[in-house]
């Protein structure tokens, strides 16, 4: 198994989204691929309970039967809708993929 982690930092608006709009967009639409996406084993995100300098607005953290599945995943057109989106409000992004 193969977890796909991803951090990012939002920006504080976006056209006329509040920060609070832009990552419950994120949220939903990440949480959605789990549906549509077949090589999604598990899914999880949300936002940071924590703040500060350190921290990161959002958390994901997907989980694969293999590491060849994040490169399906990766392509797929439903997630490429949603990572256009977040490039647009991200501020920054941190990954990290670990085998379990």
């Amino acid at each position: 198994m193969v977890k796909h982690i991803v951090l990012w930092k939002i920006k504080d608006g976006y056209g006329n989204m509040t920060k609070a709009e832009i990552m419950a967009k994120i949220a939903a639409d990440l949480s959605d691929l789990k549906g549509r996406i077949s090589e999604i084993v598990d899914l999880e995100v949300g936002a940071s309970l924590t703040g500060g300098e350190m921290h990161y607005d959002m958390g994901l953290v997907v989980t694969f039967k293999r590491f060849d599945d994040i490169i399906v995943y990766d392509g797929h057109p439903d997630h490429v809708k949603v990572r256009n989106f977040i490039s647009q409000v991200k501020l920054d992004r941190a990954t990290v993929d670990i085998e379990i």
